[in-house]
This record gives structure tokens, sequence and C-alpha cells, in this order.
């Protein structure tokens, strides 16, 4: 007789299994790899146009393509979020865990992770490469750190931020369109409603308000760089719990 050993979902378990779907596409891991050369390679290019001239780029300029590469990073969170429908794998993943939210958690957990990782590295690597190129960061270390987590929680926020607007829409061309919209085509819209009250709340979008963890020299807006943080988190959150109810009160 033969008996057949039933191993239980837990979080763990769920977590790893996304880790696992994550680096299982090639895809994935290149792109995320993408990303930290646009940071990086961008800054490389800024240093070697400035080389010749008389001024040097500040620390936020080296960071310019961290701006080009949360798009890289929005894109392939959404494409993460909804792929489970779009491949029809989401019936078999929820039956493996009916209770649902440690899949979201765990699609989060691998999301933000890998951008934060993505953000840091790449802003450091940005940075050494303006140290070379004659940027003084001696005198006070202290912003330059402060960049390199903040390009992390930067593009971390808007990655799951991503992930949770993805799986509230499912459809796969419709969550990329939702996202784009949603971070960075609304922004711009709101700008043109002549109407003072409505463009106050510009700068508490999610990219507006985390940009400005990568762009500590504006002083054009209310918030601080570790308050455009926590405004994006906030983002991040309510998608998250939005994503949370759609997925516990909708089908598979």
């Amino acid at each position: 007789m033969t008996s057949a050993v039933v191993a239980r979902a837990t979080p763990v378990r769920v977590m790893r299994a996304e880790w696992v779907k994550f680096g299982t596409l090639i895809s994935n891991p290149l792109t995320m790899f993408v990303a930290f050369l646009l940071i990086a390679g961008l800054a490389v290019l800024l240093v070697w146009a400035r080389s010749t001239e008389s001024t040097l780029p500040t620390m936020t300029e080296l960071l310019t393509g961290a701006s080009w590469a949360q798009m890289l990073v929005a894109v392939l969170a959404a494409v993460f979020a909804c792929t489970e429908w779009s491949s029809g794998t989401s019936q078999v993943t929820f039956l493996a865990a009916p209770t649902r939210w440690p899949v979201l958690i765990g699609k989060g957990v691998v999301m933000g992770v890998t951008a934060f990782l993505v953000g840091a590295f790449g802003a450091g690597a940005a940075l050494i490469a303006g140290a070379i190129g004659g940027v003084d960061f001696a005198d006070d270390t202290s912003p330059a750190v402060q960049l390199v987590i903040g390009a992390g929680v930067y593009l971390a926020g808007i990655a799951i931020l991503s992930l949770g607007i993805g799986v509230i829409v499912r459809n796969l061309v419709a969550g990329i369109l939702a996202v784009i919209g949603f971070i960075w085509v609304l922004p711009l819209a709101i700008t043109l409603i002549p109407w003072e009250p409505v463009q106050r709340f510009v700068p508490y979008l999610p990219s507006p308000a985390g940009g400005l963890l990568i762009a500590a020299e504006n002083s054009t807006s209310e918030l601080t760089p570790w308050g455009g943080g926590l405004v994006l988190i906030g983002w991040a959150v309510v998608s998250l719990i939005a994503a949370a109810v759609v997925l516990r009160s909708r089908d598979v």
C-alpha cells in the first residue's frame, strides 16, 4: 500500500514558488538586469559627455536612468501579475493555495526585493561612475547613501503598485496600459486641467511623489524626499489591499 504525502501550501512555500516562477522565465531576470544597465549606463554616458566641459554632473543627474528604468520595472510587474490569468495557471496556483493572499504577498515580495536591489545597486554603480569621472563625494556621503536607498525604495514601490494594478485588471494588455496610464499619463493629464485645487493633487501621485527620492534637489514640492517615498509606499499598500479584496471576491 502506498500513501500520498500532501504538502500544505504554507506562505513560505508559496513565496518560494513565486521565486521559481520569476526566475524560471529568463526574460524576467534579464529585464531587471537591463534596468540595472540603464541606470548605470546612462550615468557613464553622462560622465563621458561632461568630460570635455567644465561642469560636472550632480548626484541626482547621475540617476537620470532610474526614471527610465522604472518603466521596465513597472511593465514587468504588471506582466508578472497578469501572466497567472493569461497563461491559465491561476486555477492551479489557487487550487494549491486556496487562501490566495499568500500568492499576492509572495509576488509582492519577489517584485519588491528584486526592484529594490536593481535600484540600489544601479544607483550605487551610477554614483561610482560619477566619482571616477570627478564628482566629489568626500565632503558628505550622506546624500549619496540617501540616493542609493531612495532609488531602491522608488523602484520597489513602483513595482508593488504595478503588481497590485495587474492583479486587479488581470488582462495582460489592459494591465500594462492601466499601469502606464495611472503612473505616467494621469499626472500629465491633471496638469492640463486649469484648476489649481486639482493640480495640487499631482505631487501626491505615485510617480511625482516617489520621484523625489531620486531628485532630492527639487525644492518646488511641499514634500521632502522621504515624505514622497512614504506617499509612494502608501499607494503601493493601497493597491495590494485592493488587489487582495478583488482576488478574494472574484473567481479565478
